[in-house]
């Protein structure tokens, strides 16, 4: 048996196609399905089920995927272990975390080298379902992310961050009110860049607009918060996001000025990982420590 071929059948799992698999490990199908054959073989079980004409794992395949999981992770730990301990670190973390809430990752990096030392970080910034499939499979060790979202499965392990407040966010090429919040109406009056209704800070925003039984003018609609930040600091458009997407320091100082909405009902971001133990004791700290920083205190200072 080789890792190898555990890496294909994860690969094969996670895309369900043998050929996309095989395309994601740089080799021909062929060689892929035959990896596949040889590990069957050697176990003595089938582990796909070809006789489906949907792709799915046999009983067996099942079993025998986690093994793979697991022994891929053990794998990738140790030589995590050996490089940290070339390079004096104390340890090293996966985190998931989803696009709107990007810019509270360097508050929680800074606390962890603050409280526990040294470390490498391995950050992957990704949707709601893709943080948790990337946990399922262990190859994330935390998730920030809509904990709502999360399922709700004894699998997950899920603690309260913060409540997302979204704002109005413009140049001084637009008037503002002086001060305090802003209306739904008031916003509605301003041309907008949104995020994509897929996304689920997009939903809280439209269900803020249909409440207050007033449409908006939308200029602009895209996955892209960079595209986002760039009309907005060029004055071309305003936008309604999240505070936490919003870096810290948003240059040019002065330009950017941001009002709350009025009864706007937040989403909550949450801290996700399995359930059972931590995969390492400098995981379950940083864990410890994630929940010990105040993300709110430090996001309030920008409006």
């Amino acid at each position: 048996m080789f890792l190898r071929q555990l890496h294909y059948l994860r690969e094969i799992d996670r895309l369900r196609s043998f050929s996309k698999a095989a395309d994601a490990c740089n080799v021909s199908q062929p060689a892929l399905s035959r990896a596949i054959r040889q590990l069957e073989d050697e176990l003595g079980v089938v582990i796909v089920d070809r006789k489906r004409k949907v792709f799915g794992l046999t009983a067996e395949g099942t079993r025998i995927l986690k093994w793979a999981h697991d022994i891929l992770r053990s794998v990738s730990e140790m030589r995590n272990e050996v490089s940290l301990s070339r390079q004096e670190l104390v340890g090293s973390v996966k985190i998931g975390v989803i696009p709107t809430a990007v810019h509270i990752v360097p508050i929680l990096l800074e606390a962890i080298k603050e409280k526990i030392g040294d470390f490498s970080s391995d950050v992957a910034v990704l949707p709601n379902s893709d943080i948790i499939e990337r946990l399922a499979s262990k190859q994330l060790d935390i998730g920030i992310m809509y904990y709502d979202q999360c399922p709700q499965a004894q699998a997950f392990t899920v603690r309260a961050l913060y409540a997302e407040e979204q704002v109005l966010a413009g140049t001084t090429a637009y008037v503002f009110p002086d001060q305090g919040e802003i209306s739904w109406e008031e916003a509605a009056t301003f041309p907008l860049a949104l995020l994509s209704r897929g996304m689920r800070c997009r939903q809280l925003v439209d269900i803020g607009f249909q409440t207050a039984g007033v449409e908006p003018i939308i200029r602009l609609e895209t996955a892209s918060l960079e595209l986002i930040h760039a009309e907005i600091m060029r004055g071309a458009m305003a936008t309604i996001l999240p505070l936490s997407s919003f870096p810290l320091r948003v240059p040019p100082a002065g330009r950017l000025q941001m009002r709350r909405l009025a009864g706007f009902s937040p989403g909550a971001i949450g801290l996700v990982r399995l359930s059972e133990r931590p995969p390492s004791p400098f995981v379950a700290r940083v864990w410890t420590v994630a929940l010990e920083t105040d993300f709110r205190e430090q996001l309030g200072s920008l409006c």
